[in-house]
């Protein structure tokens, strides 16, 4: 009698742990509710769509760093931070009409084959396969490239829909800006977008999505500072490591460890640990299993050109400054990965998945 007691007074405790965002979304012209407005949390499962009152509530998946997207057809999108806490969170917003933005047309070549490309390998990661990752509106992208500065400016007239055959995921995409320095070799670009679950044809598709998803995630992002923040980088299968060019022409790079302590602070009063990347080279090197000896060892002693060339491990720089990280994989501020060598980046769409998805 004792055990059955305590069940029932340990469930409502749970159900009440969780938190929600809630608010009302309604036209700042006229202060009339937006029926069907899309609402979500980005590289989330969770979203929806606004009721004939313009309400919604959604249920925060985690106590991490979280933005709120809330997008309707002929309105301008609007963001929000969900900050770290327990806390549950009140959001009304007054959405303004979309305006075009003009551009002269000799600002402008359109369908340029390179614009493309770059666009297209670095939202999803490669470029469009039905066999793999596939947008079906891409007429909905418009390529903007003035010749004088060699400045590519990328716009989206509404939000992109993307499948991702090996995981088995819709993805509903918004662009908040893409531009690429020509003469820089700079790309910056924000979006927010949410996963859909596609529904599996045989159990053979299900069970190849699932062992797609289980690889993906062991490389992913997430799971990455998920790691960083619970010291476990060579269970999980991550190093850090120093990036420092060589006087030695035969051996122009010197890569050594790098120990997170030395750029990972102890846990803040909120439960956050920051990652501090200002003015270091920092290359994180990804093998999807746990690193060895042998592993480590290879790193440190075999030529720097050789390791990069043919290790076939995915590997970036990490760019940024003071960026937090959450137990639950989440972080805030801007973290930027430029590949190295051949590698692929961790941002691309085809190398990401939910953030509340675990193995």
């Amino acid at each position: 009698m004792k055990k059955i007691v305590y069940l029932l007074l340990f469930i409502p405790f749970t159900l009440t742990a969780q938190r929600y965002v809630s608010g009302r979304i309604t036209d700042a012209a006229d202060n009339e509710p937006v029926l069907a407005a899309t609402v979500f949390i980005s590289n989330t499962t969770v979203g929806i769509t606004t009721d004939a009152e313009g309400y919604y509530r959604l249920r925060i998946p985690g106590t991490g760093s979280y933005q709120l997207t809330i997008s309707h057809v002929g309105y301008q999108s609007v963001y929000k931070d969900i900050e770290p806490g327990d806390s549950a969170v009140e959001f009304n917003v007054a959405l303004q009409i979309y305006e075009l933005e003009e551009v002269t047309v000799s600002q402008r070549v359109r369908f340029r084959q390179r614009d493309i490309n770059l666009f297209w390998k670095t939202v999803l990661g490669r470029n469009p396969s039905r066999r793999s990752i596939w947008v079906t509106n891409p007429e909905a992208v418009y390529y903007y490239y003035n010749a004088e500065t060699r400045n590519l400016k990328v716009t989206c007239r509404e939000p992109l829909e993307i499948v991702n055959y090996e995981t088995g995921y819709r993805i509903h995409y918004i662009l908040d800006q893409f531009t690429h320095d020509y003469n820089q070799d700079v790309t910056e670009w924000s979006h927010q977008y949410i996963f859909t679950e596609l529904e599996p044809e045989t159990v053979r598709q299900k069970n190849n999505w699932e062992k797609r998803r289980q690889e993906v995630y062991q490389l992913s992002l997430e799971k990455f500072i998920k790691s960083l923040y619970n010291n476990s980088l060579y269970n999980d299968g991550f190093v850090l490591a120093t990036l420092r060019q060589n006087m030695d022409r035969t051996n122009p790079y010197q890569i050594t460890l790098l120990h997170p302590d030395h750029i990972v602070s102890t846990r803040l009063s909120d439960n956050s640990r920051t990652l501090n990347l200002s003015n270091k080279q920092v290359m994180l090197i990804c093998y999807g299993r746990p690193v060895t000896e042998a592993d480590l060892y290879r790193l440190q002693h075999t030529q720097s050109t050789d390791f990069i060339a043919n290790s076939g491990l995915l590997m970036n720089l990490l760019q940024g400054n003071l960026i937090r990280i959450f137990a639950d994989g989440t972080y805030t501020n801007k973290l930027l990965m430029a590949p190295v060598n051949s590698s692929h980046t961790l941002l691309g769409l085809n190398m990401r998945l939910p953030s509340e998805y675990f193995p």
